[in-house]
């Protein structure tokens, strides 16, 4: 699936390194009912509307967008710039909203963080990520072209992301090319609307089916039909990604087990069918692949377990041991890299660990076999 956002009042910068996250105080009144002069606002995020600067700044003339709480009594935001007041600059809110706020960027606003002061004067707190602001400069690119990530799980909640800032308005075409041989799988047009930032994304997939990791490569052309042709011209702008297809499940410290602790080692009556993965208890586990919930039960052995059928594979994963039981319930679909539970030692457990197993089709005790998951495990372990 391909979804295409374009123009200026659908992209957040906050998706790609500009977020401005900030909340009230602690002291700041509820808000209930509506915004009012007396309560305090807070900025959450800012989007840059349009005349950006590039896709992570703006510049003088910008039309930037304040989103967060308590903002439609609004009027003012101070670009604070560096500490103390010298280089404060006050900008005039053009319009304000519940839940947002528009002003053009001031000729002499530095960069730094936000605070937005509203009718009766109180004022929010002071942004947690600085606003980077940039003055034209000669000579500077026609098109700005940066991949939102530069790696990319399969069946998760982040896609591959080109993000696209044009100095004017333009037509181009943007191609997907899977490297390791070339093949041009996708190839969409944009119309890119000068100083406003647009953005293609790609889920993985061509066709519903999950296409094999490597490298990718996101190319922008001038003209629709370079995209296909076989003597493609230099492309405007390129953005590569790798696309991989597990995350590491234990996020935090860790150790693999061995001797018993590892697949196949003999027990009572029954070989060991999993890899244990020894960790602080309450560390977070996350899916190593997307999928939908098989199971989510306590066995006395097990403990708290979870049973994932992975997306577009014949495998299931199995996490035992959890400190408590997922909130996921059977039937829910899950993305790779999502929480699902904390490492624990509940059943019958030495010591706080994950016993993690992988499963052949048709699945979990339903027809599949048991495999050896360590030297896969170590693969996500060395780039997750």
């Amino acid at each position: 699936m391909v979804e295409l956002k374009r123009g200026a009042f659908v992209v957040v910068l906050a998706a790609f390194g500009f977020a401005l996250g900030a909340s009230a105080s602690a002291s700041a009144a509820p808000v209930s009912g509506g915004a009012y002069a007396s309560e305090q606002p807070a900025i959450a995020g800012v989007a840059c509307l349009a005349r950006c600067a590039s896709i992570d700044a703006v510049q003088p003339g910008s039309v930037l967008r304040v989103r967060g709480t308590a903002l439609r009594a609004v009027r003012k935001v101070v670009f604070l710039g560096a500490r103390g007041h010298a280089d404060d600059t006050v900008a005039v809110v053009t319009r304000a909203r519940l839940h947002s706020a528009d002003l053009l960027v001031p000729e002499k606003a530095l960069s730094g963080p936000l605070m937005a002061i509203n009718r009766g004067g109180a004022e929010s707190a002071v942004s947690r990520t600085a606003v980077s602001v940039q003055r034209a400069r000669a000579g500077a690119a026609a098109l700005d072209a940066r991949v939102g990530s530069r790696r990319v799980f399969l069946a998760a909640s982040r896609q591959a992301q080109l993000n696209l800032l044009a100095r004017q308005s333009m037509n181009v075409v943007v191609a997907l090319v899977r490297l390791g041989d070339g093949a041009v799988l996708q190839g969409w047009p944009v119309a890119l609307v000068g100083g406003a930032v647009s953005s293609v994304t790609w889920d993985g997939t061509v066709a519903g089916a999950a296409q094999p990791i490597g490298r990718y490569e996101f190319r922008v052309f001038s003209q629709p039909a370079a995209a296909q042709a076989a003597q493609a011209p230099v492309p405007l702008a390129t953005g590569a990604f790798d696309l991989v297809d597990h995350k590491f499940p234990v996020r935090g410290m860790h150790t693999y087990g061995t001797g018993i602790a590892a697949f196949g080692a003999a027990r009572d009556g029954h070989s060991h069918q999993g890899q244990d993965i020894f960790a602080a208890c309450g560390t977070p586990l996350v899916a190593a692949r997307g999928g939908v919930v098989k199971l989510n039960q306590h066995e006395g052995r097990a403990g708290n377990y979870l049973v994932i059928d992975g997306a577009g594979t014949d495998v299931d994963y199995a996490y035992m041991h959890m400190a408590a039981p997922s909130p996921l319930k059977k039937g829910a679909k899950v993305t790779t890299g999502q929480v699902i539970g904390a490492v624990g030692d509940t059943g019958v457990a030495r010591g706080c660990h994950l016993h993690f197993e992988m499963w052949s089709g048709p699945g979990w005790y339903t027809g599949g076999q048991p495999f050896d998951p360590l030297s896969a495990l170590k693969l996500w372990d060395s780039y997750s």
